[in-house]
């Protein structure tokens, strides 16, 4: 599985999410997610930094995963008999 990257708008003057997201598909980078703002790729880092060129106020971050909480009460101790 190729690795997976945020490219997140960093600016209020950034190009246009539609452009990059061209950009990048010009580039041979499989775009997962897209949102106004940032756009989840797959793909090698470096490979997606090429695609991504100068594209201003636009930035890239590994994906962070974070797990559910677990919810299921523990019993702290045993019942008395």
């Amino acid at each position: 599985m190729s690795e997976r990257t945020v490219v997140f708008r960093a600016g209020p003057q950034s190009e246009a999410s539609e452009s990059v997201a061209e950009r990048l598909r010009a580039g041979g980078v499989e775009i997962v997610e897209q949102q106004p703002n940032m756009l989840l790729v797959a793909g090698a880092r470096q490979a997606i930094s090429k695609a991504l060129g100068d594209a201003g106020g636009w930035k890239l971050t590994a994906e962070t995963t974070t797990p559910p909480p677990k919810t299921r009460e523990k019993i702290l101790k045993p019942p008395v008999r």
